[in-house]
């Protein structure tokens, strides 16, 4: 039962995510980013994310990010990436809520889709992307 209270944790995270964050009408699922900006998300979650989420995604005192488990839990509760975004940009990190640049929030967006199956793509994901995109957060 080692890993039971990560998986709470991140349940709970995805939940919270589904039931406050309003998706705008409209919302699309397709979504692009840069690979500089998973690489500067790379470096801003390092910085601001890792300590509570792992180097790696992987969890710690905060939920994994990425993995089989945060697979399974998005999956269930359907969590798309204007869910997940919106609850980063209220509620992380912890120690300082909103308070990174729009920026930061999407740049750490995109390394954290790369690390759940998406591909960077030609043309860069802006703030307003990522909080409108009703695509899963987790991609197949």
């Amino acid at each position: 039962m080692r890993g039971f209270p990560s998986i709470a944790a991140a349940g709970a995270l995805v939940a919270a995510a589904a039931l406050f964050t309003m998706r705008p009408s409209g919302a699309s699922g397709s979504l692009s980013f840069t690979a500089a900006q998973a690489s500067a998300g790379a470096s801003a979650f390092a910085a601001h994310c890792a300590a509570c989420h792992g180097s790696q995604l992987e969890g710690g005192a905060g939920p994994a990010l990425s993995g089989p488990n945060f697979k399974t839990l998005s999956t269930k509760v359907k969590a798309s990436v204007s869910d997940i975004f919106g609850y980063m940009t209220m509620n992380m990190p912890l120690n300082a809520p909103a308070s990174l640049t729009h920026t930061q929030y999407v740049d750490i967006l995109s390394f954290i889709l790369s690390k759940n199956g998406y591909r960077p793509g030609p043309s860069a994901m802006t703030f307003a992307q990522a909080s409108a995109s009703s695509a899963a957060i987790v991609k197949d």
